[in-house]
């Protein structure tokens, strides 16, 4: 074999080599905070209107969540409490397996209070901690659109896909 030959060989294996060890190098490492959002859009895609509003949500991948997607579409009568949340009455009481003991809500957060079974949307995030809330979304858009409805009100939640 010739050298030039076999100089191009070996310059040839190393540039395969040296983009190979640039590829795994050059990989960014996994973010946990990204892990948490990909794993949050594995969950159902949900819309709520809400007088001229319509927020889109995502239900979590949890048990409570798929118990409430099972039940939409739903039109429910919420009202205010505490000037951070609308709360309303849910038809049935939703499963909850293997949920926490409670949640510390954000605002645009969705929840289940599991002891009156009423399904929360939260534009506040003043709420505290409390035993008995359940995770199950995350609401998206103008979440201050709750804030704005007074009294009581309807408002219709369903599948978006």
């Amino acid at each position: 074999m010739s050298a030039a030959v076999a100089a191009s060989l070996l310059t040839a294996c190393g540039s395969s080599n040296d983009t190979n060890s640039r590829d795994r190098t050059q990989q960014a490492p996994v973010n946990p905070a990204t892990e948490r959002d990909a794993n949050s859009e594995r969950g159902i895609a949900i819309r709520i209107r809400v007088g001229e509003a319509e927020l889109s949500g995502r239900l979590d991948d949890n048990a409570t969540a798929r118990d409430l997607a099972a039940e939409l579409p739903l039109t429910l009568r919420f009202r205010d409490h505490n000037t951070v949340e609308k709360t309303a009455p849910l038809p049935r009481r939703l499963t909850t397996d293997g949920a926490a003991a409670g949640h510390d809500p954000a605002g645009g957060d969705i929840g289940y209070w599991a002891p009156d079974g009423d399904l929360v949307l939260y534009y506040d995030s003043a709420a505290p901690y409390w035993d008995g809330i359940v995770h199950i979304g995350r609401l998206e858009g103008d979440v201050a659109a709750l804030r704005r409805q007074r009294g009581e009100f309807s408002a219709t939640v369903e599948r978006a896909e």
